[in-house]
């Protein structure tokens, strides 16, 4: 009862400030911040043959977007991306990886070309949980390299504490396990509530929306290439190709499967117990301006065949930022 008190008085705090800052930069500028360009056509880099083929496939009652590279006799390496992302976020890794194992990267559930359910409550972890568990049989295989990302990253930890026999190894990019967060903010880390703050603005209705459609989404820009959150490598993550996520997230209502897993995220809590075994590789991009790089080094009460690689001058978004180190660290776990 105490979280949820928290959470609402946290929701009205930061909510109430989210409209007054977006209230000034509509007064501002009315026209700049509530024009909007039109995006009838993907760009040409989500057409990128090199990337693989896109295929959909049904699972867990849902149509599933999925974009596939590789040899379908080998070994699955299935990618789950995070918030505000689409399968495209592993463009590196496909590449790279689709010499040595069947890789799909998959529109997650609420997202792009895959269906979005309406109710919040269709985005319960549980739920996003057995979108996995369905998807891997869905796609031929009893079991899979599990790689995620943020978000991806949530659900990828659900999987291999709730079902490790469809995991044979576990990759996550910066998301802390579950447990680990609840325990770095119960520990009064002020710092990681205000990195957070985003969190519980998400909590309202139609606002957080709204907000990130100003500007002509310049929120996705600043996500991505902002001086406080973007990339440090924009050799890897150049400015042009924002606009394959303002592309995507400007579809109309594109945007609210996605924050309907923050929305969610405190009305049902998942339960972990016991250490998880899979054998795990934790990646963390050390500049994250999001999730405290301290918590990467605390998995080991949670995770008994734990590696851990931080990547310094490196983003939040580090599968983006710095590929050739990503791909570098997993190719040398999955050898190990």
């Amino acid at each position: 009862m105490a979280a949820i008190v928290v959470c609402f008085v946290l929701t009205g705090i930061f909510g109430s400030l989210t409209v007054l800052h977006t209230v000034a930069r509509i007064i501002w500028s009315p026209w700049r911040a509530l024009t909007k360009q039109r995006r009838d056509a993907p760009p040409s880099c989500l057409l990128d043959p090199s990337l693989g083929t896109h295929n959909y496939v049904t699972a867990n009652g849902l149509k599933f977007h999925y974009v596939s590279s590789g040899d379908k006799t080998k070994p699955l390496m299935l990618f789950l991306h995070g918030f505000p992302e689409f399968w495209f976020s592993w463009r590196h890794q496909i590449k790279e990886f689709s010499k040595d194992y069947h890789v799909v990267a998959i529109d997650m559930r609420g997202y792009n070309e895959t269906e979005r359910p309406t109710k919040r409550s269709d985005y319960a972890v549980d739920i996003l949980r057995k979108d996995i568990i369905d998807l891997v049989p869905a796609l031929g295989y009893k079991t899979c390299i599990l790689v995620a990302h943020d978000w991806g990253g949530a659900v990828a930890w659900a999987v291999a504490a709730k079902n490790p026999e469809l995991v044979e190894k576990l990759i996550v990019m910066n998301c802390p396990h579950p447990r680990i967060f609840r325990k770095f903010v119960n520990g009064g880390s002020i710092g990681q509530i205000l990195k957070s703050n985003y969190m519980f603005t998400f909590q309202l209705p139609w606002l957080p929306e709204f907000v990130i459609g100003l500007h002509d989404y310049q929120a996705l820009y600043d996500c991505f290439q902002g001086k406080k959150m973007g990339v440090h490598n924009k050799a890897s993550f150049p400015p042009s190709l924002v606009e394959a996520y303002k592309y995507v997230f400007s579809k109309p209502g594109a945007l609210t499967g996605p924050i309907n897993y923050y929305r969610s995220l405190f009305t049902r809590r998942s339960k972990y117990r016991g250490p998880l075994e899979v054998p795990t590789l934790l990646i963390w991009g050390d500049d994250d301006t999001i999730l405290d790089k301290k918590m990467a080094d605390m998995h080991t009460s949670v995770v008994t065949k734990l590696v851990v690689k931080h990547i310094s001058n490196c983003s939040h978004w580090v599968q983006q930022d710095t590929p050739e180190a990503v791909n570098h660290y997993m190719r040398e776990f999955l050898n190990s």
